[in-house]
C-alpha cells in the first residue's frame, strides 16, 4: 500500500477541498530557487545539506543522484542508479552517501571516488527512506516491503528488524546511535535497540500513517508529522506527547528542527482531499501561492510563519550544516533555499509587537 491509495477513495469529497491552507500569518518568500530534479506526475525530488561542506545532494525518478555547490548551484557531481531514487543520506563525515531505489537495492556509495561501494539485497520493494548512525557505524532503510533494515557499515551485513502494517515510510537514529526509530502506514512508531535489534517501544499517538520522525539535536526531543494532518512532539525521556499542532496542515512529509531547536519547520500537502485525487489522476496543479511549509514556536507553541514558493508537496526540509538557511524540495522539483536567520529576527520581533507592519520590522532590524 502507498500514500496515495489513502487519497484515492476520496472522488467525492467537496470541491472546497482543492484550496491550500488557511492563511493566518504573513507568507515567506524564497531566497534563492533551484531546479535539479526531474520530476513527473506522482514522484518528487528530495534534497540534503552535506554536514561539513556547503553541497548539496539531490535525487528524483530520473536515475541520477547529483552534487551540487550549494552557492553556485553547479553540479559537480553525477552518480548514476539503474533506477529512480526517492531515499539518501549522507555519512556524519560526508564521505558517503546511502541511497534507496525504485529498484528495491540500497546502495553505499564513496563521495570522492564515485564509486559504488556496494548494493545492498534485502527489501523486495520500493527504499522510502534511509538514515545513518551518527556514529557513523550503520545505516538503516524503510520501504514500501512494510519492512526496516539495519546494514553494518564495515561489512554491508544486513538484519531485517521487523516491519509495519503497511508501507514502511520513516526512519532516523536516536543522537546516541543506541536507537533506530521507524514509522509507518499502521499509524504506528516502533522504536528498536541497535545492539540486540529488539522492539523495545511502540508509539501510537497518531491516528493516521505517520510519514516522517526527526530528532531534536539535543535528543530530548522528537518530531513526528502524519497522514492524520498533525504533527506530534514527543519527549524522548519518557516518550510522552508534549504538544500537538493541527490547523493549516494537511498530510506533514517534511520536519526539520532549527539548530537551538527553538523552531520545527513541517512541509507537507499543497492541496485537500480532492486536490490530491485530481493531482494523481490528472497532473491538477497549483501556483507557488500554495502554503506547503510552516514555522513553529515550540516554547510558545504557536505558528510563526507560513511559505509558498512551491507548487507542489514538499517532501522534505533540512536546515543548512551552518543554520543559515531552510532547504525544502518537493514534487514539483524545486530545491529552494529559504534566509533561516532573517526568519528568527522576525519572529523575535513579533512576539513583542504583533501589530508592527513588516516594513516596521524591517527598519527595525537594520538599526
Amino acid at each position: 500500500m502507498t500514500i496515495f491509495s489513502k487519497h484515492l477513495i476520496v472522488a467525492t469529497a467537496m470541491p472546497t477541498l482543492l484550496t491550500g491552507c488557511d492563511t493566518t500569518q504573513s507568507y515567506e518568500q524564497p531566497l534563492s530557487i533551484n531546479a535539479p530534479c526531474l520530476v513527473h506526475k506522482n514522484t518528487f525530488c528530495i534534497a540534503k545539506p552535506h554536514p561539513i561542506k556547503p553541497l548539496i545532494a539531490s535525487a528524483s525518478y530520473d536515475k541520477t543522484v547529483k552534487i551540487w555547490q550549494q552557492n553556485t548551484g553547479e553540479v559537480i557531481q553525477k552518480l548514476a542508479h539503474p533506477d529512480g531514487v526517492p531515499a539518501l543520506a549522507f555519512s556524519p563525515d560526508g564521505k558517503y552517501l546511502v541511497t534507496g531505489s525504485y529498484d528495491n537495492v540500497v546502495r553505499l556509495c564513496d563521495l570522492q571516488s564515485g564509486r559504488l561501494i556496494r548494493s545492498l539485497n534485502g527489501h523486495t520493494q520500493i527504499v522510502w527512506s534511509t538514515s545513518f548512525a551518527p556514529d557513523g557505524k550503520s545505516f538503516a532503510s524503510v520501504g514500501a516491503d512494510d519492512t526496516i533494515w539495519l546494514w553494518n557499515f564495515d561489512t554491508g551485513k544486513g538484519k531485517k528488524l521487523g516491519q509495519h502494517d503497511g508501507d514502511a515510510w520513516g526512519v532516523t537514529y536516536s543522537p546516541d546511535s543506541k536507537y533506530v526509530l521507524s514509522s509507518g502506514e499502521d499509524d504506528l512508531i516502533k522504536i528498536w535497540q541497535i545492539s540486540n535489534g529488539n522492539l523495545v517501544n511502540t508509539l501510537d499517538a497518531h491516528t493516521g500513517a505517520v510519514l516522517n520522525i526527526v530528532f531534536s539535536h539535543d535528543g530530548t526531543k522528537m518530531a513526528s508529522g502524519g497522514d492524520d494532518y498533525t504533527i506530534k512532539l514527543w519527549n524522548t525521556q519518557n516518550w510522552d506527547v508534549t504538544s500537538t499542532f493541527s490547523g493549516n496542515v494537511y498530510s506533514v512529509y517534511g520536519l526539520a528542527f532549527s539548530p537551538d531547536d527553538k523552531l520545527l519547520v513541517s512541509g507537507g500537502r499543497d492541496k485537500g482531499l480532492f486536490g490530491e485525487f485530481l493531482q494523481y489522476h490528472f497532473d491538477y496543479k497549483s501556483d507557488e501561492n500554495s502554503v506547503t511549509m510552516q514555522m513553529w514556536d515550540l516554547e510558545q507553541k504557536t505558528l510563526v510563519k507560513q511559505f509558498n514558493g512551491h507548487s507542489d508537496n514538499v517532501n522534505n526540509i533540512e536546515f543548512s550544516r551552518d543554520g543559515q538557511f531552510i532547504i525544502s524540495s518537493g514534487a514539483d522539483g524545486k530545491v529552494i533555499f529559504w534566509d533561516a536567520k532573517k526568519l528568527t529576527l522576525l519572529k523575535l520581533i513579533n512576539y513583542d509587537r504583533m501589530h508592527v507592519t513588516y516594513m516596521e520590522e524591517l527598519k527595525m532590524i537594520s538599526r
